[in-house]
């Protein structure tokens, strides 16, 4: 299971490296700009700039306002003062190599960025996903114990392959955050009653004695 658990991080990560390393910058800004859409669409105006201010708010506290964005630029890119202490080396990059670890930047942090504002989307179904869980675990709980008297055999299968299935629609909603294309604001309270619903087949399938 550990092992599984970093094969999957790895690839995560692997993810957000492609994405920094190739996407344009321009396909980035085209992406939050149709997700702005499909949530005006989805929650109205005012919920959707609810949602980009907290995000900007998150994105500033974590990453501005603590200098590590500016400090990241400052490390990969050198300022004007730096060149000039460079005898011979002014221009060096300065219109090919430093321009393009620029751009890279912009989409690190456009993707950052994104992935902030993917979060708060996420919780703003928070209440949904707690009634769906509470819903879809009184009932599994309500199925096993009818099996329990009707003396019905909980399948081994089922309860193996929920749990599969709960940390497969985990790790879908993780890589969620950082796919390089939009996401419609549907897909997280799919994930959601996918979730549930392999919790409540987990709980009906579970050994009628623990």
């Amino acid at each position: 299971m550990q092992r599984n658990l970093l094969f999957s991080l790895m690839i995560w990560l692997l993810e957000v490296i492609l994405v920094a390393s190739f996407v344009s910058d321009r396909w980035t800004r085209e992406i939050q700009a149709t997700e702005d859409r499909m949530l005006i669409a989805y929650f109205g105006t005012k919920k959707e700039a609810e949602i980009r201010h907290t995000t900007q708010h998150w994105f500033d506290q974590l990453f501005v306002r603590t200098g590590m964005r500016e400090s990241v630029y400052r490390y990969f890119i050198p300022t004007e003062r730096e060149r000039q202490m460079s005898k011979g080396f002014e221009d060096v990059g300065r219109y090919d190599l430093f321009p393009f670890i620029q751009s890279r930047l912009d989409v690190l942090w456009d993707t950052v960025y994104q992935m902030i504002k993917r979060f708060v989307i996420a919780c703003t179904w928070l209440p949904f996903l707690a009634v769906a869980i509470l819903a879809f675990a009184i009932d599994g709980l309500i199925r096993r114990k009818v099996s329990q008297t009707n003396f019905d055999y909980p399948s081994p299968m089922a309860h193996r392959y929920s749990i599969y299935i709960m940390l497969g629609a985990l790790y879908l909603l993780l890589m969620g955050l950082t796919l390089p294309f939009p996401l419609p604001p549907q897909s997280i309270p799919i994930g959601i009653f996918i979730f549930a619903w392999a919790i409540n087949t987990l709980l009906a399938n579970t050994q009628k004695r623990v």
